[in-house]
């Protein structure tokens, strides 16, 4: 999945899905450049890594699901924005023991920063609401690293 304002390396494609197999990953995500609009810490490009396992993958810029992650996550909720659904998916992937991860081999520059086309307000509530009752990754998980690789 690809938001629409994101700038790839070249080679992008075949790099990034290389290392997410290599790695046994289910859900994954590119790192993003030091210059790039990222929402959570988490995802910034770690230099001198090619993976890390995580606890979450955020649903965009870029967010790649193995064919099995794909069967359990989508189609899509009814959600106008999608805030919350990463937080949801990340939870799902350890409910089921999935290997998730950032990529920063492949680390790309989101353009704009995050809920610049639509109210912020609006996309938290909307996530609260979705959250409710669910089990989701909190602020505190989202933040972990679990494992770091070199040459994956």
């Amino acid at each position: 999945m690809l938001d629409d304002d994101v700038v790839l390396p070249r080679g992008f494609l075949d790099r990034f899905v290389c290392i997410a197999e290599r790695a046994g990953l289910r859900l994954a995500q590119p790192a993003h450049r030091r210059r790039s609009h990222a929402a959570w810490p988490v995802t910034r490009r770690h230099p001198g890594q090619d993976v890390r396992r995580t606890r979450f993958v955020e649903i965009g810029p870029v967010t790649a699901l193995s064919a099995r992650a794909a069967r359990e996550l989508l189609p899509f909720p009814d959600l106008q924005m999608g805030w919350g659904l990463d937080a949801r998916w990340s939870a799902i992937a350890a409910e089921h023991g999935w290997p998730i991860g950032v990529i920063d081999a492949t680390p790309v520059r989101h353009l704009k920063p995050v809920a610049a086309a639509y109210p912020r307000d609006a996309a938290i509530a909307e996530a609260e609401a979705f959250l409710d009752g669910r089990a989701y990754v909190t602020r505190t998980q989202a933040g972990e690293t679990v494992a770091e690789y070199r040459r994956v």
